[in-house]
């Protein structure tokens, strides 16, 4: 069991528990809602991998930390105990009871080891340590302040001698160097800091300049030079000794002359004697065997030659260089791919993307055999809202739909698959294992359902026709792979399970939710449903068994509806249209969203007629109204609890595992 305690912030003192998949954000869909106008959306999403947890920014705004540090965006973090997620002004910290990276099956793969892993592990070696408490505690002889340099020379005693004195400086210097370059990781901004310390090292230095290799050629490249009066080198060409550069490059040791003017290695070069070069040095900056690039030094002064002192003080420097260029062309790299995987994510299915990028995916054309749960859904009588439209006022109403309804899909573990025109269609358990595929379709589809009610109300307020949705889903077999050219190929399913969702789909009217036998019996314990009659569809020589989901267990108390109403008071008047959407099971409460305030006060008894084309139009019950929050979303719809429901109907339908069976005939059924 996993769990997020709320610290600081919204809901302080708050305790939720985590599922395989948890996303927080400012909408109220988020399992984690965060009402701030700092928060995004959909601002990040903990979840499990393996047998334990990881925490991905989604590309929000503000960004995420973990104990303080940003998460980049689109990379799963791994959660230990005790780690504080900081978004916004919330503060959260994670708790886990045995699902923790570092309890990973054996044979599982887990993240690399870091010393974060190291830290919490216990008995390396074959001992432990353990903290006691001492009745006296030992003496302190002295005290130093850990966060300062140790090199730090404040009072320099009598009788020190002065190149005790430069060195330790030096020391000192190289401290504050090594510490400045880990921080970085733009690589202009570390060249840079890398000069600045060269000339703070060497007070005698006149010029410097840093080649680094050019990964495609293979060749030195000057990229920054610089004088000690900070000025940059200004003349067209850069003058560089080649032979001290092939030098260094080939044998990949430092080298230094202390009279270079005199030097019979460099006498004939061109640049040392034009620019009177009496002393320099030069060190390749090197990596793990990989040679970077190379920084070179030099002075104009005969007094002040450099020595092997300088020599190993500027490759002590080339060496710590040489690692924090190699982490910041790392940590390019890394930006590069989430950049990558962003932008591929927004024409592929986020899954797809992952799967080519971490090989699970292959690169040629086949299939393979799947077993999983295939979505489709559909605008009802979308061509003839259409023909009302410009081109350009279609593609902007599809996209708003779009926005709202295909974040469902993925939160709710399905891999968006392609949209043709209004269709959309996705698939359960191909590309992310999912052991309650059919449970977790029947979700997403309900709570499309819902979303699409308010998506409406917003529309009716601009004056705009509604739409209406019709979902269909059936799990089965079927063959994933690239089909296409060797130029050109795309990921998909096919097969004839994929031809039956659709077929049930085309069955589906305005708010209904059709799947197949195969999704339906093993979420049935979990369901409110119609059982239908039985159907003759094209390309099927016997009739199939259809159910039409009215409801489903979100989490243990909480049932998500899709059941359009009508509402009136007891006097009759001119009823309003609704939607029911939560039915909380321990209070016996339940939220209906309306289209317009119902003419009765607080307390007063209102009656509901169901708009199911499945059910006689007589069925309806009554309840009394609890409250009615006008706050919601733009004042487009109201929101009614209602309590003290009709119990002939809610023991018979409002309930899991609840199953009715449709007296119509499918005529009468007819998509509308």
């Amino acid at each position: 069991m996993a769990y997020i305690e709320i610290i600081e912030g919204i809901n302080r003192g708050a305790v939720l528990r985590l599922r395989a998949e948890n996303f927080i954000g400012r909408s109220s869909e988020n399992a984690i809602n965060l009402p701030d106008t700092e928060v995004s959306r959909q601002h990040a999403v903990i979840r499990v991998k393996e047998n334990y947890f990881t925490v991905t920014d989604l590309g929000s705004a503000n960004g995420t930390l973990v104990n303080g540090r940003g998460l980049h965006r689109l990379v799963p973090q791994p959660l230990y105990e005790g780690d504080v997620i900081l978004i916004s002004a919330t503060k959260m910290r994670f708790r886990a009871e045995g699902q923790d990276p570092l309890s990973l099956k054996k044979t599982g793969v887990g993240p690399a080891m870091t010393l974060g892993n190291l830290s919490k592990m216990r008995g390396i070696g074959g001992f432990s340590m353990v903290l006691t408490s001492e009745t006296h505690a030992p003496s302190v002889s002295a005290t130093m302040d850990a966060s300062r340099s140790m090199f730090e020379i404040k009072d320099v005693p009598e009788g020190t001698s002065d190149d005790l004195v430069g060195t330790v400086k030096r020391l000192q210097t190289m401290v504050k160097v090594s510490n400045s370059l880990g921080a970085l990781t733009k690589p202009q901004a570390l060249l840079e800091k890398i000069m600045e310390s060269i000339f703070d090292i060497f007070p005698h230095a006149d010029r410097a300049f840093i080649m680094l290799r050019d990964k495609a050629s293979r060749e030195m490249v000057p990229v920054l030079g610089r004088t000690r009066d900070g000025a940059r080198e200004m003349r067209e060409e850069f003058p560089v000794s080649r032979t001290i550069i092939n030098t260094v490059v080939e044998k990949k040791q430092s080298i230094l002359s202390s009279d270079a003017q005199k030097d019979g290695r460099f006498i004939a070069q061109q640049s040392i004697v034009s620019l009177s070069i009496r002393s320099l040095m030069c060190s390749p900056f090197v990596c793990k065997e990989e040679l970077l690039g190379v920084i070179s030094v030099d002075t104009k002064s005969g007094l002040h030659a450099f020595n092997s002192e300088d020599l190993a003080m500027l490759t002590s420097i080339a060496g710590q260089a040489a690692i924090a260029i190699k982490n910041a062309d790392l940590f390019s790299d890394v930006e590069k791919e989430t950049n990558l995987r962003a932008k591929l994510s927004r024409y592929l299915s986020k899954d797809v993307v992952e799967g080519v990028i971490d090989g699970t995916i292959p690169l040629h054309l086949g299939g393979e055999k799947k077993y999983g749960t295939v979505f489709f859904c559909d605008i009802v009588g979308f061509t003839k809202i259409a023909e009302s439209l410009s081109a350009v006022e279609v593609v902007r109403r599809l996209n708003r739909y779009f926005c709202i309804t295909t974040e469902i899909i993925t939160r709710h573990k399905g891999t968006l698959h392609k949209f043709g025109g209004d269709m959309i269609m996705a698939f359960w358990n191909v590309m992310v294992e999912d052991e309650d595929a059919q449970l977790d379709a029947i979700r997403a589809s309900v709570e499309m359902q819902s979303v699409v009610w308010k998506f409406d109300c917003d529309l009716k307020k601009e004056e705009q026709s509604p739409i209406y949705l019709g979902i269909g889903c059936n799990t089965g077999e079927f063959a994933g792979g690239n089909v296409g050219g060797e130029d050109r190929m795309e990921y998909t399913i096919i097969g004839d399970n994929v031809n039956l969702a659709q077929r049930i789909e085309s069955l589906a009217s305005r708010w209904q939710v059709f799947v197949a036998e195969s999704t339906y019996a093993p979420a049935a314990k979990k369901c409110c449903a119609v059982k239908l009659p039985m159907a003759q569809v094209r390309g099927k020589s016997v009739p199939i068994q259809i159910y039409s989901i009215r409801g489903v267990l979100f989490e243990e108390n909480i049932l998500k509806l899709n059941v359009p109403v009508f509402i009136a008071n007891n006097e009759g008047a001119t009823p309003a249209s609704g939607m029911l959407v939560t039915y909380n099971l321990v209070e016996k409460s339940l939220e209906l969203y309306c289209s317009s305030v119902p003419q009765v006060p607080e307390d007063k008894r209102i009656s509901i007629e169901f708009d199911l084309p499945e059910l006689p139009n007589t069925s309806h019950f009554s309840a009394k109204v609890r409250s009615i929050d006008t706050s919601c979303q733009n004042k487009t719809f109201v929101s009614v609890v209602l309590e003290d429901l009709s119990d002939d109907w809610s023991r018979s339908f409002l309930c899991p595992g609840s199953c009715i069976e449709s007296k119509k005939s499918w005529d009468e059924m007819k998509r509308h």
